[in-house]
């Protein structure tokens, strides 16, 4: 009987295992694949010349940015085999779906920028799908290279 128990429990923990990997790869693919997908064509023979384009770039556009409800903190180089680039935001507020669509459209021969704000959007959208109580959105770090990558940090509301 306390074998049974122990397999039954063995059994329900490989499901939750499952559940949670499944879910992860789920947020991986719905929150950075297509942008995944468009970055690394810029990236993968990304030399000193197209960092200099992508930051000069994002310089142009930060009135697009301070549209999207986001506040452009900074942006930092890793130079090496596959060079990356990290931006940092500050969020300030929700926009509405109208106005998304507007920046988007602006930015449409942009591509990185594109890229940039739709990962914003998404950042806003992830936040508001899991509602922390007492934490609201306060920054969100970019990495664009061959491997994108998004770190959101929250504040305590006070």
């Amino acid at each position: 009987m306390g074998k049974e128990i122990l397999e039954k429990a063995k059994e329900a923990a490989k499901g939750a295992v499952s559940g949670v990997t499944e879910q992860i790869i789920s947020f991986k693919d719905n929150y950075l694949g297509e942008e995944q997908n468009e970055i690394n064509e810029d990236f993968k023979e990304a030399g000193s010349g197209k960092i200099k384009e992508i930051m000069e770039s994002i310089n142009e556009s930060i009135s697009l940015i301070t549209s999207s409800g986001y506040e452009f903190k900074g942006i930092g180089v890793a130079l090496g085999l596959t060079p990356s680039i990290a931006l940092s935001f500050h969020y300030i507020k929700d926009i509405t779906e109208e106005e998304r669509e507007s920046i988007l459209k602006q930015a449409e021969d942009k591509k990185t920028i594109k890229i940039v704000l739709k990962m914003l959007f998404k950042a806003g959208d992830f936040y508001r799908s899991i509602q922390l109580g007492d934490y609201a959105l306060d920054a969100v770090e970019m990495k664009l290279g061959l491997s994108l990558g998004m770190s959101l940090t929250f504040k305590k509301i006070s």
